[in-house]
């Protein structure tokens, strides 16, 4: 399982995660892992947030179930809600003693409670995700080449099972890749099954961050998109010169028209799935709306 841990303060979210698992990986999103009665949790922590929106966006692309940690009431608090309900992300908790306006929000089912403590109690009881979709589906944050071992690449499986020899292709890049050795949590194993945290030596050219696939797969790679547009509420300016468009740990520059995203190159979705616009450099939200692709 793959858990996000947000809030608008670095140091509180490192404290918490480091309460729960032990580090595994830090970058402009770190990891921290623990084993419970068999099973395998993964907190991701978008550690450039509030610096930076693309942490907070990778973070949750990953993310099975949130922890959001609040003190107080700001901007960069509004933004994680803002952001979590364009994204119907409604599998949660709140560590907070403080009222927030989550009426409306798939924040009110969160459960609440009032001491990281608690929280962490509540994690290592949770149930295991068993995703409905069987495809592989997995997505790459990092990719680099290992002396003596040759390519590596790091990621998180949200779905189907890996195996050595498999192979496989990254979206957007459509770089094919063939997988010669999996680890999970530094350990050699043949497969890696769905809620894993996977490193693998590959045959291929390095990719950037993306999503790895089956050769075969249901996804359509456009930069022209027609769909419909949602603004946030909370979103008081006009939507209009260069946006972001992202998904999947893909963020591109875009224009929105009525019922249209023009994009400075092709993003990789699939049916279902929601693209996230954003202005990165909007002082006030950075979280514009949400659009969804016809099929």
């Amino acid at each position: 399982m793959f858990i996000a841990v947000l809030s608008d303060n670095p140091e509180s979210r490192e404290k918490f995660c480091k309460l729960v698992g032990k580090e595994t990986g830090k970058g402009d999103i770190s990891f921290y892992t623990t084993s419970f009665q068999g099973r395998i949790i993964t907190l991701i922590e978008p550690s450039l947030y509030p610096q930076k929106i693309q942490p907070l966006l990778y973070t949750l692309s990953m993310a099975d179930y949130v922890v959001l940690e609040v003190d107080q009431l700001n901007q960069y608090v509004g933004e994680l809600i803002v952001s979590l309900d364009l994204l119907h992300k409604d599998k949660g908790m709140i560590i907070s003693s403080v009222p927030l306006p989550l009426k409306g929000t798939v924040l009110e089912k969160y459960e609440k409670v009032e001491t990281p403590e608690a929280a962490k109690e509540k994690i290592l009881a949770l149930p295991a995700e068993v995703p409905a979709d069987t495809s592989t589906f997995g997505l790459i944050d990092s990719a680099f080449a290992v002396k003596s071992v040759g390519n590596v690449a790091l990621g998180a499986l949200k779905s189907g099972t890996i195996r050595k020899h498999d192979k496989l292709t990254v979206l957007p890049e459509k770089k094919d890749v063939e997988i010669r050795s999996i680890q999970v949590q530094d350990k050699d194993t043949e497969e890696a099954g769905p809620g894993t945290r996977f490193g693998i030596a590959f045959k291929g050219e390095l990719p950037e961050r993306g999503i790895l696939v089956p050769l075969a797969h249901g996804f359509e790679l456009k930069d022209d998109m027609n769909g419909t547009f949602m603004k946030s509420p909370f979103y008081r300016d006009e939507v209009r010169g260069k946006m972001h468009a992202y998904l999947n740990l893909q963020f591109v520059s875009t224009n929105v028209n009525e019922g249209e995203l023009k994009m400075e190159k092709p993003i990789a979705f699939r049916k279902g799935d929601l693209v996230l616009v954003c202005d990165p450099s909007n002082p006030k939200l950075r979280v514009v709306g949400v659009f969804t692709p016809t099929w």
